[in-house]
């Protein structure tokens, strides 16, 4: 069921929608709610919903080889789980720390400049209420006096490149569910009626 839902997603966004991907620098990093990263702000009831953790337009030409970040929720609502994409395994021990490792580099194959990264499971408990998605770096990081996630360069695991939030910094809220959008620089407020209405 998870992998039909991430098809159906990724056909909508080959085929084309009025939605543009909010993100513009390279090297980016987000929680998102469509893999192409043009919705990372959305009103959903409570319950189970997926979302995205995308490296948006990657500088690396060969792929995304590994990655470290925090990521963490706050408000009426937890993480659940996440499933990685490629042959990926995770080897963070510390909670809300990702520091996974591929054995071959992801790319996207895809016209859209994102690579997904994993899928969230989010469960929501009022949806009265916004739930904030924050991403910072791990307490160990691989960049000296860089205080960023990061990501391994497809071409050569040598080469560590820092990865940016949408907002610029890790106290800014990088995705939000039932609240305020202006707070995450997304264009509009995408309510699930009318998420839902673009996969008819």
């Amino acid at each position: 069921m998870k992998k039909i839902a991430f098809a159906l997603l990724l056909t909508v966004f080959l085929t084309g929608n009025a939605l543009a991907q909010l993100d513009p620098d390279d090297d980016g990093i987000g929680i998102y709610f469509d893999p192409c990263a043009c919705v990372n702000c959305l009103d959903l009831p409570a319950g189970e919903h997926l979302g995205y953790v995308v490296i948006t337009h990657p500088t690396s030409e060969e792929g995304v080889l590994g990655w470290e970040a925090s990521i963490w929720a706050e408000g009426p609502g937890v993480i659940l789980e996440y499933e990685f994409m490629g042959d990926a395994v995770n080897f963070a021990t510390r909670p809300n720390e990702l520091i996974v490792g591929l054995g071959s580099p992801l790319i996207n194959p895809y016209s859209f400049p994102a690579v997904v990264m994993a899928i969230v499971h989010i469960f929501i408990f009022d949806e009265t209420a916004p739930l904030n998605f924050f991403i910072d770096e791990v307490y160990f990081n691989s960049i000296p006096d860089v205080h960023q996630p990061a990501y391994l360069d497809g071409s050569d695991y040598t080469i560590i490149k820092p990865l940016q939030q949408i907002q610029g910094g890790p106290h800014l809220p990088v995705a939000i569910v039932n609240g305020n959008c202006d707070d995450v620089v997304a264009t509009e407020n995408t309510s699930f009626d009318g998420l839902k209405a673009l996969y008819r």
